[in-house]
């Protein structure tokens, strides 16, 4: 399997706040999330640049007004190994 790129896990982030954030624009909240991944362009350590936007953008939406609606957990997935005992 191959790796997600960053490119492709801060897609994701969009697609969470989309999700999250259902009365705000995807095209705005996709426009705040390219910002914050701007602003870490420069950092050393890539791994936790896709949570460290999430938050960042998740945070400047909240503080711009918009409402988060509360999204339910998935229901966990069995493990294989539950399945066969």
């Amino acid at each position: 399997m191959e790796p997600v790129s960053e490119s492709q896990e801060v897609e994701k982030v969009v697609e969470r706040l989309t999700g999250r954030f259902p009365d705000t624009s995807p095209i705005e909240i996709a426009a705040i999330v390219q910002e914050e991944h701007g602003k870490l362009a420069q950092s050393r350590i890539r791994d936790f640049i896709p949570v460290l936007v999430e938050h960042e953008a998740r945070d400047r939406l909240r503080q711009k007004g918009h409402i988060a609606q509360h999204l339910e957990p998935e229901a966990p997935q069995q493990s294989l190994l539950s399945e066969a005992g």
